[in-house]
C-alpha cells in the first residue's frame, strides 16, 4: 500500500510535537496587541448587550405574560387568604351576647343534670 492513501488510526491520538504551544501562542497573537484585543472584546461585548436588549424589547409581551402566569396564582392565593381570615366588621353585638348566654345556659343545665343523676 502506498503511504499517501493510509489514514491514521482514530483509536490512537496523534502525538503533538515538542513546540506545539508556540504555534498556539503565535497563532493568537500575530498582529494583535493587547490594546487591539481589548478593543475587539469591548466591541463584541457591546454587540452582545445590544442583541440582548433587542431580544428583550421584541419579546417583552411574551416575557410579561410568562411572568404573570407564574406570579398571578400566588398573588391571588395570598389575597384570597387575607380575605378569608378577616373578621366581619358589621357583627351584631346582641346576637353575640345571646349566643354566649345560650352556651353558658347549656353548660349550667348539663352540670345540674349530671349532679341530679349522681344522687
Amino acid at each position: 500500500m502506498q503511504r499517501q492513501y493510509l489514514r491514521p488510526s482514530e483509536r490512537y491520538p496523534v502525538p503533538l510535537n515538542e513546540n506545539f504551544w508556540i504555534n498556539i501562542i503565535y497563532a493568537n497573537s500575530t498582529g494583535r496587541s493587547a490594546a487591539v484585543a481589548h478593543e475587539m472584546d469591548q466591541i463584541y461585548a457591546s454587540n452582545v448587550a445590544a442583541e440582548v436588549e433587542k431580544a428583550l424589547r421584541e419579546n417583552k409581551e411574551n416575557i410579561d405574560s410568562a411572568l404573570m402566569k407564574q406570579i398571578a396564582p400566588s398573588a391571588v392565593n395570598i389575597t384570597g387568604i387575607q380575605y378569608e381570615n378577616l373578621i366581619s366588621l358589621s357583627f351584631d353585638h346582641d346576637e353575640l351576647i345571646r349566643q354566649e348566654e345560650k352556651r353558658r345556659r347549656r353548660m349550667r343545665e348539663k352540670i345540674i343534670n349530671t349532679a341530679f343523676k349522681k344522687e
